[in-house]
Formats: C-alpha cells, sequence, structure tokens
C-alpha cells in the first residue's frame, strides 16, 4: 500500500449505501492524495456511532474552523412558552384529574391540552390551536400537528366520556355522607341556532340575549365535579330533579347531604327529593315569608337575640322531619337597614319629582300618574313602604313607618333548614354548611369571568355547547387545585382564623393582612395574583438553538427563577428541563 505524506489534510465522508430496502449511512474520517495522478483515499476512522452534533465538531475541526462549545455562542432560532403549561400539566398529574380524564391517546391528551389552554388563554378553540403552537405541551404531549377541526373531534370525545369522568371524579373527592354544593346560573350565547338557546332569567344582566343554563355540583370546598346543562327557560326545579337522578343513576350515591340555596329547596323539589331517594340529606334556608310567618306564630322570640346569635328549632309542624337554626348576624342587619334607608331615599326623590310635575299641571291623568310611580319605584323596590294617593291632577305619598319597622325587625335573621341528623351536624356545622354556598359561588365567578371565561358561547351544535361546557368546568377544577398549591405565592390567606360563632361574618388572617400590605410572603418572596404568577412562569421558556456556521441544533430551557422554582415546588414536581 502507497503511503501519503504526513501533511495531507483529513476530512469526514458520508458514505450512503443501500442494502434492499433499507438506506445505511456511515461517516469515515479520511486522507485523501494522488497516486500517478489517481485520487487515492485511506480511511483513518471510522466515527458513524457518535452523536451527529460530535460528528459535525469533528467534521468543523478537520475543516480548520472554530468548534463553538454548545451553549456558549449559538442563535437562539425559536422559543416556546413552558412554565405555565408544564406547571399545569404536572398539576393535573398531582391532583388525579389527568387519570379521570381515562387512559392515554391522542384525543385525552388534546383534550389535556385544551384544558391547559382554557385556563390559561380562555377563548375560541381557533384561537388555542394559535396559542398551543407557542408552548411546549405538543412536543410533550406528542400531539403531532392539529387543527380547529380536531378540537371539536375531541370536544365530542369528551361529551361521550363525560359521565365516566364526572363519576371518577366524584369517587376521587366524596365518600359517603359527604356534602355537595349544588347552585345553577346561567350565560349568553352569541347566535340564535342553538336549540338551548332560550330566554329566560338572566344572570348575566343580559336580558336581550339568549342564555343557556347550568347546573354546578362541587365539594364543599367549590371543587367543581360535575356539570349538566339545561335549556336557557329551565326552572330550579326541573334541573335539580335531573340532577338529583344523575347522582343515583350515574355516580352511585347512597348518602349524600345537599347544600343549596332557598330558591333551590322549594316545597315540591323536597317532595321531588324523597321519591328519588329519602337518602338525600338537604341544607337549605327559608325564604323571608316563611321566617315572618315563624315570627307571628311566635316560634322564633326576637328577644332571645340579646343574648345569643344562634338557636335551633328541633321540631316544628310546618316543617316535619327537619331542624331549624335560626341566626342573627347584626353586621348583616346593620348592612340592611343601612341599604333600606338609602333606597326609601332615592324612592323619595324621584316621587317629589314626580310630585312637583303633577302640581305644575303636566302630568294629569290618574293612569299616567300611577305608571310614572311604577316606573319610580321599580328599581327600589320599595313600593312595599311606601303609600300613595293619586286623583285627577293630584298625588300626594307617605313612607309607611309600621311597615318599615316590621321588615327592620327581621333584619340579619335568616333560617337554616335541614333534614341532618344532629349526631352528624350540630347547629354550628349546619350554618358553616349553608355559608359553604360562597364557595361555590365563587366557582362560578371562576367558571364564568375570572379564570375560566365560559361566556359567550359561540357554539351552536347542542352537543358541542355540552362539552364546551364541561371542558370549562375541567378547568375550572385544575384552576381550584392551582388556587389552593400556589396560596403561598399568591393574595390568598392560607390561615382560615377561629370564630367564636360561626354566624360571625369570617374575616381575613392576621398574615394574609401582612401579605397584601408588604407583597411579600412570610418567607420574603414576592406575591403576586394567580394570573400574574401565570405570566412570570410564561417567562420559562424552552429554546431552539443554532450553532453558527453549521446546522447543528439543540434545545435549552432557560434558568429558572426563585419564584418559578418555588412555584413547581409547591405543586410537588420538578421543572421538566
Amino acid at each position: 500500500m502507497l503511503v501519503p505524506n504526513e501533511d495531507v489534510a483529513m476530512h469526514v465522508s458520508k458514505i450512503v449505501s443501500r442494502r434492499g430496502e433499507k438506506e445505511y449511512c456511515s461517516y469515515l474520517v479520511r486522507r485523501s492524495f494522488r497516486v500517478n495522478g489517481k485520487v487515492k483515499h485511506e480511511t483513518i476512522s471510522n466515527i458513524s456511532k457518535l452523536p451527529l452534533a460530535a460528528i459535525e465538531a469533528v467534521s468543523l475541526a478537520l475543516s480548520k474552523k472554530s468548534v463553538v462549545e454548545a451553549g456558549s455562542e449559538f442563535e437562539i432560532t425559536r422559543s416556546l412558552r413552558h412554565g405555565s403549561v408544564a406547571l399545569l400539566r404536572s398539576l393535573a398529574t398531582s391532583s388525579g384529574l389527568i387519570d379521570a380524564l381515562g387512559p392515554k391517546g391522542p384525543k385525552r391528551d388534546l383534550i389535556l391540552a385544551l384544558i391547559i389552554a382554557q385556563s390559561l388563554r380562555p377563548s375560541s378553540k381557533l384561537a388555542h390551536v394559535n396559542y398551543l403552537a407557542t408552548t411546549t405541551l405538543p412536543s410533550d404531549l406528542d400531539l403531532g400537528d392539529f387543527d380547529a377541526d380536531d378540537c371539536y373531534e375531541a370536544l365530542d370525545y369528551l361529551l361521550n366520556q363525560q359521565s365516566a369522568i364526572e363519576s371518577r371524579l366524584v369517587s376521587a373527592h366524596i365518600g359517603k355522607g359527604s356534602m355537595l354544593l349544588y347552585d345553577l346560573s346561567s350565560s349568553y350565547m352569541e347566535g340564535t341556532k342553538c336549540p338551548l338557546s332560550r330566554y329566560g332569567y338572566s344572570r348575566d344582566k343580559k336580558r336581550h340575549k339568549l342564555q343557556i343554563e347550568y347546573g354546578v355540583l362541587a365539594t364543599k370546598e367549590g371543587l367543581p365535579l360535575a356539570v349538566k346543562v339545561f335549556p336557557g327557560n329551565t326552572s330550579d326545579l326541573a334541573s335539580f330533579a335531573e340532577i338529583v337522578e344523575d347522582l343515583k343513576s350515574t355516580h352511585n350515591l347512597t348518602k349524600v347531604i345537599i347544600v343549596g340555596d332557598r330558591g333551590m329547596f322549594s316545597s315540591a323539589n323536597i317532595d321531588k327529593l324523597h321519591q328519588v331517594d329519602p337518602g338525600y340529606l338537604y341544607v337549605s334556608a327559608l325564604r323571608s315569608v316563611q321566617i315572618r310567618s315563624l315570627v307571628e306564630q311566635g316560634s322564633i322570640q326576637l328577644g332571645l337575640f340579646d343574648e345569643v346569635d344562634l338557636m335551633e328549632i328541633s321540631a316544628h309542624p310546618d316543617y316535619p322531619g327537619e331542624r331549624l337554626v335560626v341566626c342573627k348576624n347584626g353586621e348583616l342587619g346593620r348592612r340592611r337597614s343601612h341599604e333600606r334607608s338609602n333606597l326609601l331615599e332615592v324612592a323619595s326623590a324621584k316621587l317629589d319629582k314626580l310630585k312637583a310635575s303633577v302640581a305644575s299641571g303636566k302630568i294629569k291623568d290618574p293612569a299616567a300618574i300611577g305608571r310614572r310611580i311604577e316606573s319610580a319605584l321599580s328599581s327600589t323596590k320599595m313600593s312595599k313602604h311606601i303609600k300613595v294617593d293619586v286623583a285627577l291632577s293630584s298625588f300626594d305619598y307617605c313612607i309607611d313607618p309600621e311597615s318599615v319597622a316590621k321588615e327592620a325587625a327581621l333584619d340579619g335573621i335568616y333560617v337554616i333548614r335541614t333534614t341532618v341528623d344532629e349526631a352528624e351536624l350540630d347547629s354550628a356545622e349546619v350554618v358553616e354548611a349553608y355559608k359553604n354556598l360562597a364557595n361555590v359561588e365563587r366557582a362560578f365567578r371562576s367558571l364564568k369571568t375570572i379564570d375560566v371565561n365560559v361566556r359567550p358561547v359561540r357554539h351552536y351544535l347542542e352537543d358541542r355547547v355540552r362539552a364546551h361546557v364541561f371542558l370549562c368546568t375541567l378547568s375550572a377544577h385544575l384552576l381550584h387545585h392551582a388556587r389552593s398549591r400556589l396560596a403561598p405565592l399568591t393574595f390568598r390567606d392560607t390561615e382560615v382564623p377561629t370564630h367564636e360563632s360561626p354566624v360571625a361574618k369570617k374575616h381575613v388572617s392576621a398574615s394574609a393582612k401582612a401579605k397584601v400590605a408588604a407583597k411579600v410572603n412570610q418567607e420574603g418572596v414576592p406575591v403576586t395574583s394567580l394570573r400574574t404568577l401565570f405570566d412570570e412562569l410564561d417567562t420559562l421558556t424552552r429554546n431552539t438553538c443554532l450553532i453558527p456556521g453549521t446546522d447543528v441544533t439543540f434545545t435549552k430551557t432557560s434558568i429558572p427563577t426563585d419564584i418559578q422554582r418555588r412555584a413547581f415546588e409547591l405543586i410537588g414536581s420538578k421543572i421538566p428541563r
């Protein structure tokens, strides 16, 4: 064999060969030289088993080009949001939500991505596709390419799995004898084609808009577990009846304490509850008319509230099988008295203006005067306390002190009704159970405005509307866990102060007040709102880097800040690098 000169330059050659349908690629370090006018090659080493980046580095070195250490000098070709989506994905795993969604698969993983997108950037499904493309979630979940049509197919899958998912969530968070909070709300619709769209009582104050209604079941802490969508004109009775039957047939719950507001537990609803299963117990409240009747009967003696703020009526003929817990909240009473005084002042000002118009002769017809009176009092709802005297070209009014005094005597008084035995819940615990309804109201605020933004509903297919509302409920479920776990980094109170009486208003703890005032927690870490914390987490990015002068790329995650690192610690997860 002819030996070439030692100073002949070496290089890396890429050799491609085929064997059948398979293609093989080899990388050889060679020296090339001429012998008698012919080019010869000498193989120095086979480096095919080295990583591609190392092969590229050897090629650069042999070409007498400088080899750049990866990470020291490079160009960032792409940055993807990583922190917030990675945190919620880890939280979905640790909280059990991902297990409730069912076995792993492309549609389940896309549903998880949509839940996280709805939690972070509530919008349309097309907007979700565009947002997720700016995050690391599609690659981490191995979603591949997907579009809005794939999202709609995933929604159809989600609706088919709703009963199974809700049953898993109920089983995970509700035990025998546990409490379930239930409330009904509505959201307005865009468009008129959806069969569920109806005109009804608009809790969004959008009376000119068609709407849907939905009832949410939640734990006593306000964690949403299940949702059912109804046409926009569905009554409380009809929605409640369906929810109770679902509890019995779908979720197989035999003994549950259902907590609902006073409108939910009418006599008809209570009869329906007993027909479905007498094992279902409830906690609710009486209406003001019913409370006034108890006072007039002498069952409630107002003088006793000079010494106590809580007393129980264990057996009353009008409420067989129920316990009545009578409460008086002094602070609530003072607030109602102040509101009534303000409303009476507003009503009086409007009536004085009308009285002047009548006296000047501008309005003479008694029917026209009556319509003006009705219009003036409709906003204040104080007509029950005002006596009017209307005649031709004449109008006068006066406030009825007896009516005002009669209502003022009940200021701050409310009565809670329950079928739960005293051995399970004493009077104080019954009051706490009813006041927990504030938690489900907070869940609705999260669902409708603050976090998930279920409204307006833009779908018009009935099943898509149901799937959209369920997706939003799962997002609210995930965010409830996020608020709880990340509370040390937000303004949320982490220490619930004890109260001498369950009737008294709950106050913020001293530590929470200090946290809000100083904008830092006890560890000295800055605190923010949950949304601002998610924005902070979004600055934790995964970057695609390119070595200049080469085709070599690599990914590198930005160095997490102390707050980002602490957020992952609070949910019990390491930062996926």
